[in-house]
């Protein structure tokens, strides 16, 4: 894979705005016909608008949208060839971790500093939308202390900068067609804190890889293989470290108890975090897997092209009628296999592993 970023390339999407204190993760499901399509066509066409005319309140405040979307969503909004990595989340499965795959066509990353703005375009957006569409999944993310997780460690540290992360996200030559886009992949978990505050620090510190008061990571010599920040980083054929930018938030609701980290990664190939969550799952070698995942369950799961802005612009110009969600590709899946134990990346991105099975409807 081609490790420039073209200056000729189209104008991306916020996907590596600065880290904010607010999100709202807002998923939909499109609902069936033409005119539904049409209607976030239409919203893609103002939403460039739609975020100045919001964000205009309090121009401090870095109001932000990013939209993606969804395989089967592509086909529908777009009626186009889909870019070369998109695919319906594949679930994993390996003992009793699982990452499983949901409903998911278009989603909105709205970020800002205030909560007010990011929950003043999110109403605006599905006022926009109406009927046309049903909320699958919405999380209200916040800033907690210094970029810090539930479980009290720093999350975000290893995120590339400038025009590292620019690398890391954004599609070149290798999809032309689709050049300055990205893909995304977004999960919900929750977190048994009553169990994993019953462990020493000590303990903690090895399942994460960091010291937990100074963010420092542990040496070699004294983080085990199954840390969490061991297992998600990947290498390349070219032994360099294949990098992604993650704005991961925390979210909550202390009277039901349900709280946790909303995983959400942007980068170049969707490759690059499908091999991080079978390390994670199934182990590298396999049953070496994430200790993090006996404290933490994944409970959504969704995969998102997300087009360069005049490309989002331009769906909604697009005349080419939609298709209604189908199977896509018969290359998106197949029968679910043993897992072999997962390699490196191989040629062209390949994960080399058959423990990945489609989402219904993906084929």
């Amino acid at each position: 894979m081609s490790t420039d970023a073209s200056s000729t390339a189209p104008e991306p999407q916020a996907v590596i705005a600065p880290l904010t204190g607010a999100a709202i993760f807002l998923v939909v499901v499109l609902n069936p016909g033409d005119n539904n399509a049409q209607a976030v066509r239409d919203l893609c066409a103002d939403m460039a608008g739609l975020v100045r005319a919001v964000g205009f309140r309090d121009l401090q405040g870095h109001l932000s949208c990013v939209t993606g979307f969804g395989a089967a969503g592509w086909d529908r909004i777009a009626g186009t060839d889909r870019p070369a990595g998109l695919h319906s989340f594949r679930e994993i499965s390996a003992g009793a971790r699982r990452a499983v795959a949901t409903p998911g066509d278009v989603l909105f990353h709205i970020r800002a500093s205030r909560m007010d703005l990011c929950f003043e375009l999110a109403s605006q957006i599905m006022t926009r939308l109406g009927p046309a569409v049903t909320v699958a999944n919405e999380v209200h993310g916040f800033q907690y202390f210094d970029d810090r997780d539930l479980i009290g460690f720093v999350d975000g540290t290893e995120n590339p900068t400038g025009a590292a992360a620019a690398r890391a996200v954004l599609i070149g030559g290798e999809d032309p067609a689709f050049a300055g886009g990205s893909y995304v992949i977004v999960q919900q978990y929750l977190h048994d804190v009553a169990a994993w505050n019953k462990l020493p620090v000590e303990e903690q510190e090895k399942i994460i890889g960091r010291t937990k008061l100074s963010d420092i990571e542990l040496s070699d010599d004294v983080k085990p293989s199954y840390a969490h920040n061991a297992l998600t980083t990947i290498t390349g054929d070219d032994g360099e470290e294949v990098q992604i930018v993650r704005d991961n938030m925390p979210f909550g609701s202390v009277g039901d108890g349900r709280y946790g980290t909303y995983f959400i990664g942007y980068a170049r190939s969707a490759d690059t975090i499908e091999q991080m969550l079978v390390n994670m799952f199934v182990g590298s070698p396999e049953g070496n897997y994430d200790r993090l995942l006996d404290f933490s369950t994944a409970v959504t799961g969704c995969l998102f092209f997300v087009p360069a802005v005049p490309l989002l612009e331009s769906l909604g110009a697009a005349t080419t009628p939609a298709r209604e969600s189908g199977p896509g590709p018969a290359t998106d899946s197949g029968p679910a296999v043993s897992p072999p134990a997962p390699g490196p990346l191989g040629p062209h991105g390949s994960l080399k592993i058959g423990n990945l099975k489609g989402a219904p409807g993906d084929g």
